[in-house]
């Protein structure tokens, strides 16, 4: 992205520096770019998931053009609609795919991204209630796509008294989503610290990896190794970085797979998809000046016209998402260390998983897919009571936690059969010794953009 030209700056006097803060910034981050020129330990699949996907050769246009039109035509977000982190489920709300108003409901979720994306159900499924258990509301079955919204409450303005829903970002944060994300800020970074917004700076950083790496298009390698890069950036520049276990290690990782998995475009010639910057820029809701100079408008993201989603006979699938992470902890293990920074930038401490986990689960662990099942659905199990905890109290509290037999717990069977599985830790116990280890459900900085 930066030429050698630019670290002839070093040379210049620091009032220049201090003058000119953009550049700073620029140095630091080709110095950043330098340092993560880092192979991969194995190489990182080509086609991500289970082996069909390599292989897989059909194309059906009828059957695969996403519709824009009709009840489907692209609308910008009114006022009290809600957009987040997530530029998926942002265009599929400003497509009707998802509520336009941003609050998904469970029918919505299970077949509004089939429609779309070609994303299976039973990995909506585990979405719907991961994200209603931690950062909605299970009696509702509703949950915010971005911030905080009274709309997610069963029990609507008396929700506030209790405690307060948090939705996926802002407060959201190591819940459902987690700090080195593919273009949004770590919330506890002290600069580019929205966690809702996207900043062209990271976004320009995925464009170039994959010019380097692919001529250009974005590739599911390309995305492995921008999520190696985010990961290290964060480190390095956020004193407050964290990764927990699901978060960090499923969440995040998942999210950069699906850039690929559920945004190529389909063709006879790419039956297996190809992404192309102009594609990305309509889904992360980027466009150029005319100095060419990349401009993001927030909640704007698009689905493109002349758009083929992946097959449904091809769809993207709970497996494929564990054997796609288990890829990224075998290619860049530093992705899946579960810990954060404790005392300034490059201060990085891993937490033993077997600490996390009652001994059942090591790092290795996250490189089998199977094993990966397991840990996560250990770890969800953990979580949920807390979050919960937060939110509600008394015979709310019961019900809300009555509903972890009848649907939480069914929609993590398919991550495995995990028998005698010890009792995991959650956030609060395990990331107690870090700043930014945490997790609050409200307060100053709620609705932020």
């Amino acid at each position: 992205m930066f030429n050698t030209a630019l670290v002839s700056c070093f040379l210049l006097p620091s009032a220049l520096v201090s003058a000119y803060p953009d550049i700073a910034r620029r140095i630091a981050l080709a110095q950043e770019e330098k340092r993560q020129a880092v192979p991969a330990v194995v190489p990182f699949p080509e086609y991500p998931g289970t082996p069909n996907h390599a292989l897989y050769n059909k194309f059906d246009a009828k059957a695969q053009l996403v519709s824009v039109s009709g009840d489907h035509a692209w609308q910008a977000p009114g006022p009290g609609d809600i957009r987040g982190p997530c530029p998926g489920l942002n265009a599929a709300a400003n497509h009707n795919y998802l509520p336009r108003d941003g609050i998904a409901t469970y029918a919505t979720v299970q077949t509004g991204l089939l429609q779309a994306y070609g994303l299976d159900q039973a990995a909506t499924q585990l979405l719907q209630q991961t994200t209603t258990f931690f950062d909605g509301d299970p009696l509702s079955q509703r949950w915010s796509i971005g911030y905080y919204s009274p709309k997610t409450a069963a029990l609507g303005s008396l929700q506030s008294l209790i405690g307060q829903e948090s939705g996926i970002c802002d407060y959201g944060h190591l819940k459902s989503e987690g700090d080195a994300s593919i273009t949004r800020g770590d919330f506890l970074a002290p600069t580019m610290n929205s966690n809702c917004a996207s900043y062209p700076v990271f976004y320009q950083q995925l464009l170039d990896l994959a010019s380097q790496r692919n001529n250009g298009n974005i590739s599911a390698p390309v995305l492995a190794e921008h999520q190696h890069n985010r990961k290290l950036y964060s480190i390095a520049n956020n004193p407050n970085y964290f990764s927990p276990a699901f978060a960090g290690v499923a969440f995040t990782p998942a999210a950069h797979t699906f850039v690929f998995e559920l945004m190529a475009n389909h063709s006879a010639e790419h039956p297996r998809g190809l992404l192309t910057p102009p594609v990305l820029d309509s889904f992360f809701s980027y466009t150029r000046d005319k100095k060419g100079a990349l401009k993001y408008k927030y909640g704007y993201e698009r689905i493109p016209d002349n758009w083929y989603r992946r097959a449904l006979d091809d769809a993207w699938t709970l497996p494929d998402i564990l054997a796609a992470v288990a890829s990224q902890c075998a290619a860049y293990p530093s992705t899946c260390k579960v810990g954060g920074n404790t005392n300034g930038v490059n201060t990085f401490t891993g937490i033993d998983l077997g600490n996390i986990s009652g001994g059942a689960f090591n790092a290795a662990s996250l490189t089998d897919p199977t094993a990966l099942g397991c840990f996560l659905s250990q770890n969800i199990q953990a979580e949920a009571p807390t979050s919960l905890e937060a939110v509600f109290i008394g015979a709310a509290l019961t019900q809300a936690m009555g509903l972890s037999q009848t649907q939480l717990l069914p929609a993590l069977a398919p991550l495995g059969a995990c028998p005698n599985l010890p009792k995991g830790k959650t956030v609060s116990e395990y990331g107690s010794g870090f700043p930014g280890g945490s997790i609050q459900n409200s307060g100053p900085r709620s609705q932020s953009q």
